[in-house]
């Protein structure tokens, strides 16, 4: 059942000729349908938030001493927060995915004198670099490349 939206979510600036209906929010909204990929997605930036506060946390335990990194490096082990990135990083690539489909759809019909690539190419080019950067991050983290 669709319940009602605030009185004046969707006000014209001037008083029309005709009554209009009160808005209303659609039965599907916030988690069925196509408004649960929509929901999930907004609801990652809380993730990318708490993210942002522990990577302030590592850093000013990083520039108080070898003590404090120490005890955060043995926090950051805690199963708790190891799942916690597992959750931010499927987070990621859920947005990572949902803007390689959206960015075929949103490129000129022309690029100067060039037609722009397929979307399916577009999208493997976007994967392909996507694949190389964390094969490279993944090297240069564990000490293959100095």
């Amino acid at each position: 059942m669709a319940r009602p939206a605030h009185p004046q979510a969707m006000q014209p600036v001037k008083p029309g000729r005709t009554r209009t209906a009160p808005p209303t929010m659609p039965p599907q909204f916030p988690m069925t349908g196509r408004y649960r990929a929509y929901t999930l997605f907004d609801a990652t930036g809380f993730l990318y938030l708490f993210v942002g506060f522990v990577a302030l946390r590592v850093v000013w335990a990083l520039g108080t001493g070898s003590a404090a990194w120490a005890n955060i490096q043995q926090q950051l082990a805690n199963p708790l927060y190891i799942g916690f990135h597992v959750i931010t990083l499927a987070a990621v690539c859920f947005v990572a995915v949902r803007f390689f489909g959206l960015f075929p759809k949103a490129q000129p019909p022309r690029i100067g004198p060039l037609k722009p690539p397929p979307g399916p190419v577009i999208v493997g080019m976007l994967y392909a670099a996507w694949i190389g950067i964390t094969v490279l991050m993944s090297a240069a983290l564990m000490g293959g490349i100095s």
